[in-house]
């Protein structure tokens, strides 16, 4: 498994061209450095909106009381290279070039038998229909972006009284078949368990029926940092709703694609999955944490 993380914080202080003292600027980025990880980069000083680009081709703006998260795969390279761009017409500071070197994870094996075989693979042409039209709704989920940073104040476990059932980047093999890896974390517990915010955020889908996620919840906790949460028994909330960190938002069930009652908890930054395991276990810097 995943040792724990250390912590990775650079800066760079920029000054003008022209010789001008406008203060300090500079970036400053931490998280765990593992695959399935993240970095939190922030701005020591007003100067800007930047965009930031990884070397594996990951996005995100980046202002001051705006931190950016930037996310590593599962199968991230190990060695990972930030670039900054400033975008504003005026002048900005150069900020400084930002390498990782990331350590390779270690991934379980996890054998599930007894699922139904049509929910394994769908067979009947109303079982591909529903997957197509349950498909489409998630895409308009994934596209949205919430205008905050509240994913930079932390995680907490969205199941208090549970069992970790299941982890992050474990290859599943479901009634004998290889299947795409685990991407997210399991909370066994029994029905109607309370499911509870892992931090602030806006609903941007609430589903009560989805054929492979049951009752399906996603919450963006910002900039398109969504929590994805499914197997629910009961949801809480509606679209469009905004919650607070603890709020309940549902109940644990075993809806979909599942042999027990659990939550499956998922972290997808703009198309990309984290460990929740990992977010669960950061803190980030003071200067990071927005307060919009």
């Amino acid at each position: 498994m995943i040792r724990l993380f250390g912590l990775l914080i650079v800066a760079f202080m920029a000054n003008p061209a022209t010789g001008e003292d406008r203060g300090p600027a500079g970036m400053s980025c931490a998280g765990p450095l593992f695959q399935g990880g993240f970095v939190i980069c922030a701005l020591s000083a007003d100067t800007g909106a930047y965009q930031l680009e990884t070397s594996d081709g990951k996005q995100a703006k980046l202002s001051f009381g705006h931190p950016a998260l930037l996310p590593f795969s599962r199968n991230s390279p190990l060695d990972i290279i930030v670039q900054a761009k400033g975008l504003s017409q005026h002048w900005q500071p150069e900020l400084e070039t930002q390498r990782f070197t990331l350590q390779a994870g270690d991934w379980a094996i996890e054998r599930i038998d007894g699922l139904p075989p049509g929910k394994v693979t769908p067979r009947t042409l109303e079982q591909q229909q529903k997957v197509e039209a349950d498909w489409k709704k998630k895409q308009i989920a994934w596209a949205h972006r919430t205008a905050a940073s509240w994913y930079a104040g932390g995680f907490t476990k969205p199941v208090s009284n549970s069992r970790t059932s299941g982890v992050y980047g474990s290859q599943r093999i479901l009634n004998g078949k290889p299947k795409n890896p685990h991407l997210g974390m399991d909370f066994a517990a029994p029905k109607g368990t309370d499911i509870l915010s892992p931090a602030q955020a806006e609903v941007v889908l609430a589903e009560p029926d989805m054929y492979f996620e049951g009752g399906l919840l996603v919450l963006d906790h910002g900039a398109g940092v969504m929590s994805v949460m499914l197997h629910m028994s009961k949801l809480d909330v509606k679209l469009g709703e905004q919650v607070k960190q603890g709020q309940k938002v549902g109940e644990v069930g075993m809806t979909g694609r599942a042999t027990g009652p659990h939550l499956h908890w998922g972290i997808k930054v703009r198309g990309t999955y984290i460990s929740p395991a990992l977010a669960l276990a950061y803190t980030a810097p003071q200067e990071a944490i927005s307060s919009d």
